[in-house]
């Protein structure tokens, strides 16, 4: 669980703080990905599936699958408004006016271009929303409730997943907008995790964390693509 909390946090100093352009940002920033999805790999021996490709292995009654899909999208499109909302607030004028920093880290990158950043946020909004629920709910939590027990479990995990967030958040904006939105992205780790808990399935939680990517990467675009918000 050290390397699992530990690492994406690394990772995102590296490519967003101390290598933040050019082939080395590039590199760790893929780096991560594959880490994210091949470390769990070597544990699913002591988990299984359940939770992944069927209901968690474990007694209880669980919501129905479409309850499990509704919940996710009412969700996600919940978060998503309340983000709109912040957009049309002075928050989003503090966005707005710190874009140049977003448009410095995504050509430092490599997707400042329009194709690029499409596919880029293509691959957030579908793949990269379910590798997250992989690692930090099925796998992160699922592990840590074994090991501390739920509710310890559903904040170390959440302050884990807000790490990275914090790191980019804080490179991105003033201070204390960074820990705003590095709170809204605990907030949300622990309510996934709450769904995952209660669904016993990743299912909806992916679904309502790709909504929220899909409203974020279209902040981002009109960002960096100069359209404003």
């Amino acid at each position: 669980m050290v390397a699992a909390l530990g690492v994406p946090l690394l990772c995102a100093l590296a490519y967003v703080v101390w290598f933040p352009h050019g082939n080395g940002g590039r590199s760790v920033w893929f780096a991560t990905k594959i880490w994210i999805l091949v470390y769990p790999l070597f544990f699913f021996g002591l988990i299984g599936l359940g939770g992944l490709t069927r209901r968690e292995d474990r007694p209880a009654t669980w919501p129905s699958w479409k309850v499990v899909i509704l919940t996710g999208v009412l969700i996600g499109v919940g978060v998503a408004l309340v983000g709109w909302l912040m957009v049309i607030t002075p928050v989003g004028d503090i966005v707005k006016a710190n874009s140049h920093n977003l448009v410095e880290k995504a050509r430092g990158l490599g997707f400042a271009t329009k194709g690029r950043f499409l596919m880029v946020a293509a691959f957030i909004t579908l793949l990269h929303s379910a590798m997250e629920e992989y690692y930090w709910r099925w796998f992160v939590y699922g592990h840590l409730r074994q090991m501390v027990g739920h509710w310890p479990g559903h904040l170390v995990a959440a302050l884990a997943f807000t790490g990275h967030h914090l790191v980019l958040t804080s490179v991105l904006f003033p201070l204390p907008l960074a820990l705003f939105l590095s709170f809204i992205a605990c907030l949300g780790g622990l309510m996934w995790t709450l769904m995952y808990e209660w669904q016993g399935t990743v299912l909806g939680c992916w679904i309502s964390h790709l909504v929220v990517d899909a409203f974020l990467m279209i902040v981002g675009y009109r960002l960096i693509m100069g359209a404003g918000i």
